[in-house]
C-alpha cells in the first residue's frame, strides 16, 4: 500500500525498527482486524493491506481496511518522528 523509509538512506537500528511496528501495531483498525502487513528492507518499512484480513460482509468496499493501514502509517510515522527520524512515504 505505502512504505516508508529512512530520508537519510542510513538502515535504522534493529531496536527502533520494533519500536516503530509496535507503535504501528497499535493503530485503530476495523473490528480490530489490524489489516495490514510490514515488510522490512533495508532502510525501508513497507506497509501492504492483508486481504485475507477484510471483512467484505462490514466493509464491502475496502473503505475502512484503507482506513485502518492509514492509521498505522500515521502511527509509525508519529514514533519515526518521536524518535528524530525523518522518513518519506512514497
Amino acid at each position: 500500500m505505502s512504505e516508508t523509509g529512512n530520508a537519510g538512506g542510513h538502515e535504522p537500528p534493529a531496536d527502533l525498527v520494533v519500536d516503530l511496528l509496535r507503535a504501528a501495531a497499535r493503530a485503530p483498525s476495523l473490528m480490530n482486524t489490524q489489516p495490514w502487513r510490514f515488510v522490512v528492507r533495508g532502510d525501508r518499512i513497507e506497509l501492504r493491506a492483508d486481504a485475507g484480513r477484510a471483512l467484505p460482509v462490514a466493509d464491502p468496499t475496502g473503505r475502512e481496511l484503507t482506513l485502518s493501514c492509514g492509521a498505522a502509517l500515521l502511527n509509525l510515522r508519529v514514533a519515526a518522528a518521536r524518535a528524530g527520524r525523518a522518513c518519506a512515504v512514497r
